[in-house]
């Protein structure tokens, strides 16, 4: 639980305002049965006789009731403006607490390296972010709140009993230690079973996650009732771990209430022997018995205390788990590298965590400002590892990247990835209007940017349709887009930014043809300006004829080099998929005649 200390420090004086009301608070409720005790031996007990054993005439029985009940009334309202004040402060902590550790957590998850999210699914972060600000609000609620109170409760009763008796406050004592330590030895079973359902709940985030972003594959395979069964699967699986959790609580709060009352019975047995003895008055037996309600009515909450600290140390492990990985690299001392004018890979090996070969193995290129290159090759051959070495999703194993002279390793990756644009094989787009998607990589464009961006990537239809312009929602309620049309999107958010380094993976792979011509049309257009780097992945030859060098890759290495036409020359594996398109193009082209 250190961290929870940690993260509760900045508050100190929070939590030390909020003990200190829950202190007045309790205390002063705790003056109520005392004030009543003394009201039933001064005037029920004898109405007609004073405390000085002299006559007490109606007067003054009127003035000495009334004065002990508005004692009675002003205790209670302090006790209530401090519990007004106590929650309060309580909630102010807990909502600060909650939002630092949840904000803490995802700035960590958000610089994690790419890879760790590769090997987890999305919703699994997002459920441990979740439940530790959960459990841990709950926690710190009871602490306060509940655990404080009991504490004062006892130190009042503590001094109160001794006072009146010795015999008395070994009890109390001795009764709420055994129901505390009974209580703690009977929830490390539930402990065992919280973890696991923890983990079985992060592990149904995730996949409840993934069924409803590939909903569309979901459905149109006819798999609904499939999933849901997988998914009732894992849900009915932590319902039985709930149900056992259930038990144990029933079975704990069943034990606790059989100690509390034996110990109330306990308790009166004593108090009436020490009547009997003339120790104690009837008052102040009726305010030792409203003593042990308050006492050992908040101590059968000492089981959900400790449930509610089970929990938040399980979410707490998790949270630190997630925290203890390791952020993406960066440099102490970054090199700044500037305007991105040469890029060069030097004998660049790569692996991934769980293959077995290579993806990349010892290859080398250059390119300087102005230049376009092209990579090709069959499924596998690592054009996609490439590009993520190259924007820095992936580091390498062996070899180095290089900007203008600099090594990857020199520098800070967000410096160079400001200077991207960058479009992927798959559209990713997010919810909101045409405006707020292509603003979102650079926020002070002008409309006149946005609209020329849009014309460049041929969104000239797309946007003629669209009702309320920039300003038109995509998706549910909105714009309908097929997935030219949002790669189309993808292409003009990319050249929003005037980016030094222009990034193409697959861009094309999810157009007609004649929409793939305008695009590459703009391609080569943007290339010939040769105001940036320009590398392209591509699967269609016809989308990077047009590169001043291709590079085509088997196996994660590069096995030929050069120009459209040279590589026609070499009839190598370049000649052969070449030679394979034009093949399936004069196929369609006959089909469709």
């Amino acid at each position: 639980m250190k961290i929870l200390l940690t993260y509760l420090k900045p508050y100190k004086w929070h939590v030390a305002l909020a003990l200190l009301l829950a202190g007045i608070n309790q205390t002063f409720s705790m003056f109520d049965p005392m004030i009543f005790g003394k009201l039933l031996d001064q005037y029920a007990s004898h109405p007609k006789i004073g405390a000085d054993g002299l006559p007490r005439n109606e007067e003054a029985y009127i003035r000495g009731i009334s004065s002990m009940l508005l004692l009675l009334v002003g205790t209670a309202m302090v006790s209530r403006i401090a519990k007004a004040f106590q929650d309060y402060t309580v909630n102010v902590i807990i909502q600060k607490f909650g939002a630092k550790i949840f904000t803490d957590g995802l700035k960590h998850s958000m610089r994690l390296p790419y890879q760790e999210f590769e090997d987890q699914r999305s919703g699994e972060t997002l459920s441990i972010l979740s439940k530790v600000r959960t459990d841990t609000e709950k926690f710190i609620g009871y602490v306060i709140n509940v655990l404080f109170g009991i504490i004062v409760a006892v130190v009042f009763v503590s001094i109160y009993a001794t006072r009146l008796h010795w015999s008395i406050m070994p009890i109390y004592l001795g009764g709420a230690g055994l129901i505390a330590a009974v209580t703690n030895l009977l929830s490390k079973k539930i402990k065992v079973i919280q973890k696991t359902i923890v983990k079985e709940t992060t592990s149904l985030a995730g996949s409840t996650t993934e069924s409803l972003r590939n909903i569309e594959l979901v459905k149109s395979l006819g798999l609904t009732e499939q999933e849901v069964k997988r998914l009732n699967n894992n849900t009915y699986k932590i319902l039985g771990l709930e149900l056992r959790k259930v038990k144990n609580i029933r079975s704990l709060s069943f034990i606790q209430g059989t100690m509390v009352n034996f110990l109330r019975q306990v308790i009166t047995f004593t108090l009436m022997w020490l009547m009997f003895k003339e120790v104690l008055t009837v008052g102040q037996l009726i305010s030792l018995q409203f003593y042990s309600f308050f006492i050992f009515g908040p101590l059968q909450e000492i089981g959900s205390i400790i449930m509610s600290y089970r929990e938040a140390e399980a979410s707490l492990t998790n949270f630190h788990n997630l925290m203890l990985k390791k952020v993406e690299p960066k440099p102490l001392e970054p090199t700044l590298v500037g305007m991105v004018e040469e890029l060069e890979f030097k004998n660049v090996t790569f692996k991934h965590q769980t293959a077995t070969y290579n993806a990349l193995d010892g290859i080398s290129f250059d390119v300087k400002k102005g230049e376009t290159i092209a990579f090709v090759g069959p499924s596998g051959a690592g054009k996609s590892t490439l590009v993520k070495l190259l924007v820095g999703l992936y580091r390498t194993n062996q070899g180095s990247i290089e900007y203008n002279g600099i090594n990857g390793n020199d520098m800070d990756f967000d410096e160079l990835r400001n200077q991207i644009g960058f479009v992927t094989q798959d559209t990713q787009l997010f919810a909101g209007t045409i405006r707020e998607n292509l603003t979102f990589v650079y926020p002070s464009a002008t409309e006149a940017d946005v609209l020329d961006a849009l014309h460049k990537s041929s969104c000239d239809n797309l946007l003629a349709r669209a009702d309320n312009g920039l300003d038109t929602m995509i998706g549910e309620g909105g714009l309908k887009l097929s997935g030219g049309e949002k790669q189309r999107l993808s292409i003009a958010r990319a050249l929003l930014r005037h980016p030094h380094l222009l990034i193409f993976d697959e861009a094309t792979s999810a157009l007609d043809s004649i929409t793939e011509e305008e695009i590459t049309n703009t391609i080569r257009t943007i290339s010939a300006e040769k105001e940036q780097i320009t590398v392209m992945i591509a699967h269609r030859l016809s989308t990077i004829m047009h590169a001043d060098r291709i590079y085509v890759l088997e196996k994660g290495q590069v096995v030929e080099t050069g120009s459209h036409q040279q590589l026609l020359e070499e009839k190598g594996l370049y000649y052969a998929m070449w030679r394979q398109q034009i093949g399936e193009r004069k196929l369609l082209a006959a089909a469709q005649a």
